[in-house]
């Protein structure tokens, strides 16, 4: 146990730390005064942004986020070696699995409900220039290509990763440029402004253990990344990633978007923005990228497992968006 760490929260919460264990980028908090979950931050600004979006959520009555604790001075953060720290309940439940479909309609549900109470909320991130989807896909694929060469050149030495790497590549890219050129004519662009302009924020990191699931209520956490952008960047992240764990099942999109569609509408030109954006193979480059670029949390054995998921499931996603470009093209793009 981090002892200096545990004296500060004793301090500032006046409680007493029983136990202090690390997980992933938290800390799991034993208190007299009940569980909670300790979070560090090296910029104050958003640890200030995370803690008002928070509360804003919170006193607009949607309660299936993350609290944050006050300090004994009133305020949610507090600092500690030159790191804003926070500490957060900790929300019940189990992690979801987007293995399962029960527990994909249920976050397609939450996030809905998250995005009904995140309209008109100021003094959020300054607004990226561009669009931040298309940018951050740029970034990837450029980073991607990188890679590439780099394995082809033998400057990375040789593994199953690489060589599963390199089979692929060819495919990967070519299905990465063609939906980037597609996307930067479409709709994207005007759903965007919509969303700068209602102040409406989005989660942005949608992995599945993002939702915690119990049998009474459904809670989404992390808001690190949550920032101005349309709710469709959210719906794509995840259907994306649930699909390559449902085999490209259309009637589980059908669903997901049916699930949605019940507590916030969506037309049918953004249905079929959503199934355009969802081509990008955003799921093969991220991984790839998060181990070359060693990136924490991106582990070689686990990525080289879902590499091969996502390629042995190919076929079934080339049947899901079989028939469907003039359909796009002609009525929405």
């Amino acid at each position: 146990m981090n002892q200096e760490l545990a004296a500060a929260i004793e301090k500032m919460y006046r409680c007493r730390v029983k136990s202090l264990k690390p997980k992933r980028t938290v800390w799991l908090c034993e208190t007299d005064r009940g569980t909670w979950v300790v979070k560090g931050y090296s910029d104050f600004q958003k640890a200030a942004w995370v803690t008002y979006l928070s509360r804003t959520l919170h006193d607009r009555g949607f309660l299936d986020v993350v609290r944050y604790l006050p300090t004994i001075q009133g305020v949610p953060v507090f600092k500690w070696n030159n790191t804003y720290m926070t500490v957060m309940e900790r929300m019940p439940g189990r992690e979801g699995s987007y293995f399962h479909k029960s527990d994909v309609m249920l976050s397609l549900r939450k996030l809905a409900e998250f995005h009904k109470y995140s309209v008109r909320i100021p003094q959020g991130p300054p607004p990226e220039e561009g669009i931040p989807l298309i940018v951050k896909w740029e970034k990837r694929y450029e980073s991607f290509l990188c890679i590439q060469q780099e394995i082809e050149s033998g400057r990375i030495k040789p593994s199953r990763l690489t060589y599963l790497v390199q089979r692929n590549a060819p495919t990967i890219l070519k299905e990465a440029k063609y939906t980037l050129d597609v996307a930067r004519c479409s709709g994207l662009a005007a759903e965007y402004t919509s969303a700068l302009y209602r102040q409406h924020i989005a989660h942005k990191d949608l992995a599945s253990h993002n939702f915690l699931i119990s049998a009474f209520r459904q809670s989404i956490i992390d808001l690190d990344t949550a920032a101005y952008d349309t709710p469709l960047v959210d719906i794509v992240q995840l259907i994306s990633r649930a699909l390559v764990l449902q085999r490209w099942d259309l009637n589980v999109f059908t669903e997901a978007i049916e699930t949605y569609r019940q507590i916030l509408p969506l037309s049918e030109a953004q249905v079929a923005l959503i199934f355009l954006l969802l081509r990008f193979p955003d799921n093969f480059i991220r991984e790839v990228t998060g181990v070359f670029e060693k990136r924490k949390n991106f582990q070689e054995n686990q990525v080289e497992y879902y590499l091969r998921i996502i390629m042995k499931n190919w076929q079934h996603r080339e049947r899901f968006f079989a028939g469907y470009e003039n359909f796009i093209y002609n009525n929405y793009v």
